[in-house]
């Protein structure tokens, strides 16, 4: 295949993004290694462009192995969408022998903007910023198509977290926001610090039952950093 190298997100979006949705939704793949993951994100950034897609197989255990197709969708805008199709259909809860687009088969769409890459319901248009308490809005800025925003992301989630009165699960949310934004900027002496903070968070208030999402959360954002090394 002829390198491409024509996706320019930052990284951060793709480790977020494509780990949770690739290998952890309906549980795909989630026993997947730092190593199988960078593998497929090395290969997408490098092959994948409006001109190529790329097809990817993974080994699994039983009858069917796990299919991935990317392909870039240019639409007559200018709109870029990157796609990810997967020979796994929901209704079913099973890989099908080929990726079939006209089934329910699993897929994921991201809006390509420059360095970022965005949900469609993550769009600036999507979102009312002003109804937002101050973590909300950090995450949006994160993950919204706008980079002027991002400047905004480290005040703003450090303003939420010096007021007094907030619940241990919201403390703990905007703490993994914070984490998010570090990894974001490669800040890696402050994400070793955060991550570890973290953890000690969680183990203080393990006999909370309502942190389990966010516990799942963490791990996943564990996993991020070690495919960020």
């Amino acid at each position: 295949m002829t390198e491409a190298n024509y996706l320019k997100m930052d990284d951060f979006y793709l480790t977020h993004y494509l780990y949770i949705d690739l290998f952890l939704r309906e549980n795909l793949f989630p026993e997947a290694s730092p190593e199988d993951v960078s593998s497929v994100l090395k290969a997408l950034k490098k092959y994948v462009s409006v001109e190529n897609k790329l097809d990817i197989e993974i080994e699994k255990p039983g009858k069917r192995n796990y299919l991935i197709r990317f392909t870039i969708l240019k639409k007559d805008d200018g709109t870029e969408l990157l796609i990810a199709f997967t020979n796994w259909t929901v209704k079913k809860k099973a890989f099908e022998k080929e990726i079939k687009m006209e089934n329910d088969s699993y897929t994921r769409w991201y809006f390509l903007n420059g360095n970022k890459m965005t949900y469609r319901k993550d769009m600036s248009d999507q979102n009312d910023y002003s109804t937002m308490n101050k973590s909300d809005l950090a995450n949006a800025y994160l993950f919204d198509e706008l980079s002027e925003n991002d400047s905004e992301i480290g005040s703003t989630i450090k303003e939420y977290l010096n007021q007094g009165d907030i619940t241990i699960s919201d403390k703990i949310m905007a703490n993994l926001i914070l984490l998010k934004y570090q990894i974001f900027k490669k800040e890696n002496d402050n994400v070793t610090k955060q991550a570890e903070y973290l953890a000690e968070l969680f183990e203080q208030n393990k006999s909370e039952t309502n942190l389990r999402g966010l516990q799942a959360a963490f791990n996943a954002t564990k996993f991020q950093i070690e495919l960020s090394k």
